[in-house]
């Protein structure tokens, strides 16, 4: 996902395909057109577990504001959850626009809804319908957006424009005078005040990682095409993403589907080569969108492969609970389910609920446990069962159970997911410094402890290992880290159960670790 500086934000990216020649005027005769890629983000509210809502249309304003340009196709939406897509973002749509100069817009939303952490409940979750104070806001590009026409009869490569748009959700939701959701009325009919701050920006791109490195890009395959028309790949696979969060509607919901170059220098990991990827496996992506707007990888993880027909998918969340048996070995965990890739209402008819109630995942000898950020892991560990804690964000690959529904005033027993693998993704963790452990001289490399907001760790601290690769944003390395204000730390995130030396540092038994591959200061 694409790593950028923002203060809690909705990104919405847009990459505009064209060459030299562009107009000013977007009502022009030609049927050239610019690509726009959207893309959105955010950046994590502690205890904030959701943030779902649809873009529900998107239009642009041209120079002179002759007429606004719609961006989005007739009947359709995109679905996002933005509590997920934390300090990094995700491809939220590809359409075709009129080349033109562009200096503002305006962005609708609709069927928001949110979910908090909230540890007097049982299940610890609240599901809320958040107030908007106006669904639709106007928004300015500074400076301008110019989209170049792009046309198929040049020999030049079609040219990028891009454009960021910010949603800032610490201004927009309402909080309390510790910083905490303020929430009003009774379970089961909860309601936050949220009014909407949107600005735009425009971007360039520079060097190799051109509009931004995307370090967690997933989804699963849709078809795979083991050449290329374009010398500078080997072939290029397609990915279905954000396929919809349950949101019901007689419209269309989903992401695009986006397709994914290799070079000779991807480095692929879960199959030996392109012609062995199949179609329907999940996959985790680290690249960038080029100048030209290639989706270019840099590292594939290829996970399970999905099974509708027999309900199995891959599910994303967090574990809010563990249960271990007497020797310590790790049996089952509860996981709150904010996504599910690809969702098993396709097959059998078996949705499964997102957000509540939390599925049971069982784990057996049988069942794998892998981090999917190679990149990341820098000390080179080897996951299993005791890495996993509450707090963290998994990927578990499984087969999933409906319960059988209870005769009232019977509790209808949890869904279970039969864990055949599971993931450690990337993951940003909110909260403040508070010690330095060791910095070496290059200011990079060390360990600092970490206090993180989210209530679900209860004040425990996160060990925090960094190395030469470490992105430090807005702080001058570990040297300059202070106890406020705060920090968006983003790597890879386990459990240490039984302590002992990571990378020089001595980790105390049954400690919260992190890998971290971006320090962000806010």
């Amino acid at each position: 996902m694409f790593k950028r500086s923002l203060l809690w934000s909705l990104l919405l990216s847009a990459v505009a395909l064209g060459m030299a020649g562009c107009s000013s005027n977007p009502t022009s005769t030609s049927n050239e057109k610019g690509t726009l890629i959207i893309f959105a983000g955010d950046v994590p509210l502690c205890n904030l577990l959701s943030f779902r809502t649809n873009i529900a249309s998107l239009t642009l304003t041209p120079q002179g504001g002759s007429g606004s340009v719609s961006v989005l196709a007739s009947n359709t939406f995109i679905p996002l959850d933005f509590a997920a897509l934390r300090d990094t973002t995700a491809v939220a749509d590809v359409v075709s626009v009129s080349p033109g100069t562009y200096t503002g817009g305006q962005v609708q939303f609709s069927a928001s809804s949110m979910a908090l952490f909230d540890s007097a409940v049982s299940p610890p979750i609240d599901v809320i319908t958040p107030t908007l104070s106006s669904e639709t806001v106007n928004f300015t590009i500074n400076p301008p957006l110019v989209v170049q026409a792009c046309s198929s009869t040049s020999s030049t490569p079609c040219q990028a424009a891009a454009m960021n748009i910010d949603f800032n959700l610490a201004q927009s939701i309402e909080l309390t005078a510790q910083g905490q959701v303020n929430v009003s009325g009774s379970p089961g009919s909860l309601t936050v005040k949220v009014t909407p701050v949107v600005n735009a920006t425009t971007l360039a791109a520079s060097g190799s990682q051109g509009f931004g490195a995307l370090d967690d890009f997933h989804g699963y395959i849709l078809s795979v095409n083991n050449t290329s028309t374009n010398s500078n790949f080997i072939g290029s696979f397609v990915v279905q993403t954000l396929p919809g969060f349950n949101v019901t509607s007689s419209l269309e919901g989903a992401g695009p589907a986006i397709t994914v170059n290799l070079t000779k220098n991807t480095q692929l990991i879960g199959a030996a080569a392109l012609n062995q990827i199949t179609t329907g496996n999940f996959v985790e992506i680290n690249g960038y969108v080029d100048s030209q707007g290639n989706f270019i990888a840099n590292t594939i993880v290829i996970e399970d492969q999905t099974d509708l027909a027999n309900d199995k998918s891959a599910f994303l969340g967090y574990v809010i609970s563990v249960t271990k048996d007497s020797s310590g070995n790790l049996t089952q965990f509860q996981l709150y389910v904010h996504d599910q890739e690809p969702n098993t209402s396709a097959g059998t008819g078996n949705s499964v609920p997102l957000d509540t109630p939390p599925v049971i995942v069982n784990v057996s000898t049988s069942t794998g446990f892998h981090f999917s950020a190679p990149a990341a892991n820098f000390p080179n560990l080897t996951p299993d069962s005791t890495f996993l804690n509450v707090g963290q964000q998994l990927v578990v690959h499984g087969t999933y159970t409906a319960p059988a529904r209870a005769t009232p005033p019977a509790t209808t027993p949890p869904s279970t997911v039969d864990a055949s693998n599971v993931y450690i993704p990337l993951q940003t963790v909110s909260g403040n410094f508070s010690a330095l452990l060791t910095a070496g001289a290059d200011n990079l490399s060390g360990a600092f402890r970490f206090v993180p907001c989210f209530t679900l760790f209860q004040g425990q601290n996160i060990y925090v290992i960094t190395n030469a690769q470490t992105q430090f944003i807005n702080v001058n390395g570990l040297a300059g880290l202070s106890p406020s204000p705060q920090l968006q730390v983003r790597g890879l995130l386990f459990f240490d159960q039984s302590g002992g030396p990571i990378n020089g540092i001595q980790i105390p038994p049954n400690s919260y670790v992190l890998l971290a591959n971006r320090v962000h200061l806010f």
